[in-house]
């Protein structure tokens, strides 16, 4: 590890400086430390950045909490010390955003303006990373974000101002300043939606193999993959859709689990979803759907919540079969006339508990049921944000405490810093009812829907 030597200012949120003079500082793939000449060291996560701009021989670090370190005369160093920090500041970044361990197309260096419902236009210099299944912005004057392939709704290319634009629930991405590279990133993105696409009407042609070409498309409208409808939905498209799914994408050893929230639920509000589990990229393997899915995580009994990476990050889904279903079930409690809970149940051979999460606006009673708009945007948030984690559990169950205390979750308590989404589902989580056995499965059931109802 390199060290370097120059002089800095920690800044406070009003500007003023707290602390500075001489230092020598270092740096690895995630954390800085910064030594004074006098005073006490300055340690903080690299994931702790919200921006990062060096220019004028100055190094700029903003960091969540509102101060700032302001690095200052690096003499020749400079230039190599800039590029080197801003990688790994990155790398950390893609870490913290669970994005590590996804299969990268390319990388390009542009520029990026973010239109977002109900917010102000955010725009600025950003790497661009393209991954089989996501899209990540990496600025440098803002906060890193991730959009989900599975999420664009519409994407096009205007030649004339070398611009793409990409479109996701009312919010606009435009990437640009490109140069020549625009059109092979448009290019990339298009191979890579067609070939999301395809393989998620391969899934559920596998699935629901009696539906016509005319029924297959329809069904796919209504369900791409990282997204979850409900069985009233699905069955207007074909009625045999419904018994079709609770057949052929439930695990024999999970049937009786699924069968008691089926029960619990009024069976048309029940929803499902599916996600494309991809090979591992050194296999050069091709995703074909399989119709006994898992997703590869073991998140209960205080096991990893999936396997390990050669690059020492978690979570990596390389050994995974190739399709991952799961269902919502709405859930009422006894002093709630309609569903005021949803439980969620992937519904795999490892799939090892179920989860529950309230579905009550956050200035509501626990008692007070949600009505049909409220579920499906409880539920539409709830897979996005599970889609986010590539369906890892923990950032979800893990408690405030774990997530703050453990180094080993540290960057999931800095994923529900960064995404906002996270941090709603996090709220809305009541607890999980592990498969240990059904006896005891129901018993945490009741629990859980007790305590909804307190």
């Amino acid at each position: 590890m390199s060290s370097y030597r120059g002089k800095f200012q920690y800044l406070a949120t009003s500007g003023g400086a707290t602390q500075q003079g001489a230092c020598q500082f270092q740096f690895d793939q995630q954390t800085f430390t910064l030594s004074p000449e006098s005073g006490t060291a300055l340690v903080f996560d690299l994931g702790d950045i919200d921006a990062l701009i060096a220019a004028d021989y100055e190094i700029r670090l903003a960091l969540f909490t509102g101060n700032t370190v302001l690095l200052e005369q690096l003499g020749k160093p400079f230039q190599d010390l800039s590029r080197e920090l801003l990688e790994a500041y990155r790398k950390r970044t893609l870490q913290c955003l669970l994005l590590e361990d996804l299969q990268e197309v390319d990388r390009f260096a542009g520029g990026f303006t973010l239109e977002a419902a109900g917010a102000s236009p955010v725009s600025g210099p950003a790497e661009i990373r393209l991954f089989k299944s996501n899209l990540a912005v990496m600025p440098t004057a803002t906060q890193a974000f991730q959009w989900r392939l599975a999420d664009i709704a519409n994407f096009r290319f205007d030649q004339q101002n070398y611009e793409i634009t990409v479109e996701r629930d009312g919010d606009h991405l435009h990437l640009n300043r490109l140069a020549r590279r625009t059109e092979l990133l448009y290019n990339k993105l298009r191979d890579s939606l067609n070939a999301l696409r395809a393989q998620s009407g391969e899934a559920l042609h596998l699935i629901l193999p009696f539906l016509d070409p005319s029924q297959l498309q329809c069904a796919l409208g209504l369900i791409p993959e990282g997204h979850s409808v409900s069985f009233a939905k699905l069955g207007a498209v074909h009625p045999r859709i419904p018994d079709a799914l609770a057949k052929n994408a439930v695990d024999e050893t999970l049937k009786p689990y699924f069968d008691e929230l089926v029960r619990r639920s009024a069976k048309d509000q029940v929803f499902a979803g599916y996600k494309l589990v991809r090979p591992d990229e050194n296999s050069g393997g091709k995703a074909q759907p399989v119709v006994s899915p898992a997703d590869g995580s073991s998140e209960d009994g205080g096991e990893d919540d999936a396997i390990v990476s050669t690059s020492g990050a978690p979570d990596a889904d390389s050994t995974a079969p190739k399709v991952l279903y799961w269902f919502f079930f709405p859930l009422a409690t006894k002093r709630a006339s309609a569903p005021n809970v949803v439980a969620w149940e992937a519904s795999s051979s490892s799939g090892r508990a179920t989860y529950f999460f309230r579905l009550n606006a956050p200035n509501e009673q626990p008692t007070v049921a949600a009505g049909p708009a409220m579920l499906e945007q409880a539920v539409a948030r709830i897979t996005r944000t599970l889609g986010l984690l590539n369906f890892r559990r923990r950032p979800i169950y893990l408690s405030d405490d774990e997530l703050t205390t453990k180094p080993e979750f540290h960057r999931y308590a800095i994923a529900a810093r960064k995404i906002a989404d996270l941090r709603t589902v996090r709220a809305a989580f009541l607890g999980r009812a592990i498969h240990s056995s059904f006896e005891a499965w129901r018993d945490q059931v009741d629990a859980i829907l007790a305590k909804a109802a307190g």
